[in-house]
């Protein structure tokens, strides 16, 4: 058993052991003495790529069947029952070329844990009973995705590479990858690929735990020891992605939702020898940079694009496609060969220029100040990052690879580069009217290939650098040093620091997380943005033109350890900035200052309206579950009205009327804010005078109440909502009449155990559809459950018999319980809410909510924990019987029709918006 040293940062006060299992298993235990759970996570280098030509899908469909049962915990239910009842989550994913499982639990029960999931790994069962349920459950996940964009442009770019390449072959899986052949049965083919392809040589092991290094040596040791090690390491890929007659290409490609966008994509090799680099990431930040004399504020103002990303793109062991990403406006269809020349011209300047070390050397330090101030990861996180990171990088640096940015040779540079050629690029144009001549495979996405034209390819080797251009300017917001507050400075709770007139200010120093970080949150209220439906859709045009106008002068502040943040929000709009402390108070007065001075063009108003309208419009393309929860919102907040109603409100929206909404916009203010991280009062009376200075020269005015529909005595209500789709679905909303902490500890205990068997039940045992499950809900800060299903086959009506059986039959095996098994059922949603904030990001938010909740004492988990505690099991059937009352105000969201010879009374949503009483609180 060999054991390694990992290269750590100095305030990273975990401790690491990497070693390798006598079967070959490469393991890293973290003692981590801050964690609120324990734990694990398993990644194997074996994906779809690996998948027989003949069975497509078959490594998504093995990581399904490893969770249904194992020789010594055949239950097909029990791990994810077990995880749950103790305070855990778990998951998985299938890639290209790896896999990964992982969870979390409470750290009492983690060794029994460990034995349940190292047996997944050791003695599968694959269950004929559940090989034909699992096959109806990967064609419902890709009946599901049928028209998602990225699914159908995805499989356009496989059916246009090298077709020996294993990129190629189909992904998901479904009913016809998926069966048995006269020469194999699908079970007899899952166990052959888990033989032939798992084993500890291709796996890779964390467990991130508050338990003492050595005890997870023997826990390792334990329960992975065992697991099969007769799979040898994988061959490296040996086909090219593309071929000669695959580059110099441009693809046409016919979208489901409304988009304009040109993708030009160039081939690099396996950039993974360069991690130490970070030179993909560097290039990016120079070719995707905002500010002036970039490329995007060149073709922005020629008004050809909206918007620019650079750097994304497919990537794996032999492949790695660099992207940059138009937003088109109408102009710009018309003007592709304009773009693509001028990113040849911003290639140009890039060869001319000697390499930007300078402007390396910024983006080193603030990487290099992320990896000394790392603010803590969740065990789970941390376990499922590590686990990936060990299949990546060497021992040394399974956790520095991340964050190293050594300084790049030259010659690297330049070799990079020289990747950057029109015969090595080529080009998607996705649009509606493009015209198509094939149709891709499972996904019938219509699409046409067509070589770019010599005198095309010419043309963009003798590009000129566009006169405007030139590299990023130094960062004027980057500071040069960090400085940490003393613990002493901590403060437990926020403080009202200030409060006057149309205006308060919170505060909360916090050295907790060790980190030069802040927060600050600023909210507007706005009268005269939410009036009426035109306000409200004008307000949110508002927000999308201003934030199009600050984007060039506010870019570098978010190259430089700063984010911001605007939104729509309650009865105004929001900022929220975010990251390094130092010049953080700069940027969000420079933000509200451009907020009072801002002036609009109608060319720009014109485009942004419209691609406004086309983005709510598309809304009606989303996932017909995620239609039913927006229309729910809509349904309770008045503030949030219908995608439909905004569009329309927005279509007849002038310039000249909109310039009047702006005008009186910004009267009647009254701001509250708050302020938390690394900062002194010193800081926080800064900002305060900041924001002073800035209301000051403002109409101000009185804060707003909260305003919400009462759903109180509507009875069980049916809303039907129209979708664009061919799956069924059905959201049950079941609202809370009042507000205490043991009504929220009332449903967030009846969603923690009905969770994982609505799922087990309806999904893995009835095969009703892909996409089920339960939710804690608080809308109007009143606490809430909702079911959730979304079904290719059964009828609304048969989702809600489903349901209604479930629930009944759970309730039953709820009365069967005695005192003790409940004791042990609430101790798992304890355990998550008493997890402490998992960083300072997290901590932020969670107060400012409660902020603005009214909660200003800043205790409603300990008054939640305190009502769990005191929950028995009397009471909580009482609660379950009172949920099923024929009474009770339940909101059925469907696609479809109600059930026959039912007591629920079917109402179109506009309709019930009209009867129910508009409520004004004051927090």
């Amino acid at each position: 058993m060999k054991k390694n040293q990992l290269m750590q940062s100095p305030n990273d006060k975990r401790q690491y052991l990497a070693l390798t299992l006598p079967n070959d298993l490469p393991v890293l235990l973290v003692h981590q003495q801050d964690a609120e759970k324990s734990a694990a996570a398993l990644t194997v280098n074996v994906g779809h790529f690996d998948d027989p030509a003949e069975r497509q899908g078959l490594a998504h469909f093995l990581e399904h069947m490893l969770f249904l049962g194992t020789e010594k915990y055949p239950d097909a239910g029990e791990y994810q029952h077990f995880i749950n009842h103790h305070g855990g989550s778990h998951n998985a994913w299938t890639g290209t070329e790896h896999s990964s499982f992982f969870f979390d639990i409470d750290t009492d029960y983690f060794e029994q844990a460990l034995d349940r999931f190292a047996d997944m790994f050791r003695a599968p069962l694959f269950h004929a009973d559940y090989i034909e349920k699992e096959r109806q459950a990967i064609e419902a996940e890709f009946s599901l995705k049928l028209k998602d964009d990225s699914r159908r442009i995805y499989q356009v770019h496989k059916e246009t590479v090298n077709p020996a390449h294993p990129f190629a072959k189909f992904s998901v899986g479904n009913l016809l990858t998926l069966c048995d052949t006269p020469e194999q049965s699908l079970q007899q083919a899952v166990q052959q690929f888990f033989k032939n392809q798992y084993g500890t040589r291709r796996m890779s092991l964390c467990l991130v735990s508050p338990l003492p290094l050595q005890q997870l040596e023997q826990l390792v040791h334990q329960y992975f020891d065992a697991l099969p090690n007769e799979v040898c390491a994988k061959a490296a890929l040996s086909q090219p992605l593309y071929l000669a007659e695959h580059q110099a290409l441009q693809l046409d490609i016919a979208p489901h939702k409304f988009s304009q966008r040109l993708v030009a994509s160039f081939a690099l090799p396996d950039i993974q020898p360069w991690y130490k680099y970070k030179l993909i990431s560097f290039l990016a930040h120079l070719l995707g940079d905002e500010g002036p004399g970039s490329l995007l504020a060149f073709i922005k103002d020629n008004g050809w694009v909206n918007q620019l990303s650079a750097g994304g793109g497919i990537d794996g062991s032999n492949y790695k496609d660099f992207t940059l990403s138009f937003e088109l406006t109408e102009q710009g269809v018309f003007a592709k060969e304009q773009i693509i020349e001028a990113l040849f011209g911003q290639l140009q300047l890039l060869r001319q220029s000697p390499f930007p070390q300078h402007l390396f050397l910024e983006r080193q330090r603030l990487v290099q100040w992320s990896y000394l101030y790392q603010e803590p990861s969740t065990a789970l996180q941390g376990a499922c990052d590590l686990s990936v990171n060990m299949q990546h990088y060497p021992v040394d640096d399974y956790v520095y690879g991340d964050y190293r940015m050594d300084l790049p040779p030259e010659a690297l540079y330049r070799e990079l580069l020289g990747h950057f050629r029109p015969d090595n690029m080529r080009v998607m144009f996705i649009a509606p009217d493009i015209k198509a001549n094939r149709e891709a495979r499972w996904y019938q996405t219509p699409y046409s290939v067509q070589p770019l034209q010599q005198s095309q390819l010419s043309h963009y080797l003798q590009a000129k650098v566009p006169a405007s251009s030139h590299l990023p300017q130094s960062n004027p917001y980057l500071v040069t040093e960090l400085n940490l507050l003393a613990d002493a400075a901590h403060m437990t709770k926020p403080v009202l620091v200030a409060k006057e007139s149309g205006f308060k200010l919170w505060f909360k120093a916090d050295t907790d997380f060790k980190t030069p970080k802040g927060h600050i949150f600023v909210q507007l209220n706005l009268p005269n943005c939410i009036g009426s439906v035109t306000q409200m859709a004008s307000s949110r045009l508002w927000l999308e033109l201003f934030q199009d106008q600050i984007n060039e002068s506010f870019y570098a502040a978010t190259t430089a350890g700063l984010t911001y943040h605007l939104h729509v929000q309650h009865n105004g709009i929001s900022l929220h900035s975010s990251g390094l402390a130092g010049n953080q108070i700069k940027l969000v007065a420079d933000l509200l200052a451009q907020m009072a001075f801002c002036q609009f063009d109608e060319q720009r108003f014109d485009e942004i309206k419209r691609q406004l309208i086309r983005h709510w419009q598309n809304h009606s393309k989303n996932k017909p579950v995620s239609k039913l929860f927006s229309q729910l919102s809509s349904l309770l907040q008045p503030l949030n009205p219908d995608i439909d109603q905004l569009a329309a409100a927005l279509q007849q929206q002038s310039f000249s009327a909109f310039i009047a909404f702006h005008q009186q916009l910004l009267k009647q203010v009254h701001l509250e804010a708050f302020m938390l991280g690394n900062w002194r009062k010193v800081d926080a009376e800064q900002l305060s005078q900041a924001l002073k200075g800035w209301l000051s020269e403002q109409q101000q005015g009185e804060a707003l109440p909260r305003q919400r529909y009462n759903t109180q005595g509507i009875g069980p209500v049916w809303v039907k909502v129209p979708v664009e789709h061919s799956d069924q679905a059905l959201v049950i909303y079941l609202p809370s009449r009042q507000k205490r902490p043991v009504d929220m500890a009332l449903f967030m205990l009846a969603n923690h155990l009905l969770s994982p068997e609505y799922f087990h039940v309806l999904r893995t045992e009835q095969q009703l559809g892909y996409l089920v499950g339960t939710g804690y809900v608080p809308m109007n800060l009143l606490p809430g459950i909702a079911f959730y299903i979304q079904s290719p086959a059964a009828s609304c009506a048969d989702l809600y018999q489903a349901t209604l059986a479930f629930y009944k039959n759970f309730l039953s095996e709820l009365e069967e319980l005695d005192e003790d098994e409940f004791v042990q059922m609430k101790q798992g949603l304890a355990t998550q809410i008493k997890e402490r904030d998992s960083s300072l990001g997290s901590r932020a938010k969670r107060l400012w909510l409660a902020i603005g909740q009214g909660d200003h004492q800043f205790d409603l988990n300990e008054q939640i924990e305190l009502a769990l505690e005191q929950l028995s099991l009397t009471d909580f059937i009482a609660f379950f019987y009172q949920l099923l009352a024929a009474d009770y105000d339940a909101i059925f969201l469907a696609t479809g029709d109600k059930p026959a010879h039912s007591h629920l009374t079917e109402q179109n949503p506009f309709n019930l918006l009209e009867k129910l009483p508009l409520l004004s609180e004051w927090l």
